[in-house]
């Protein structure tokens, strides 16, 4: 079964229609969404596999994280 995080995606869908490619978020890019302590690790790390683990779309995470992206 597949994990699908809406906070996450609904987060990675906003950045990625500002057009702008990330390494990592921020604590205040994070507030305000409800994210698990997972998801926000993940974000502030630019951990694409693990975004991809928590349920992220891996076509936000390519969006938002082109650089860091490898799945």
């Amino acid at each position: 079964m597949i994990k699908i995080s809406y906070p996450l995606n609904k987060l990675l869908t906003a950045i990625a229609r500002q057009h702008q490619m990330k390494e990592s978020l921020t604590e205040q890019e994070l507030v305000g969404h409800e994210l698990t302590p997972a998801e926000c690790a993940a974000l502030k790390a630019g951990d694409t596999g693990k975004l991809y683990e928590l349920g992220a779309n891996p076509y936000l995470i390519r969006r938002v994280f082109r650089h860091r992206f490898t799945i």
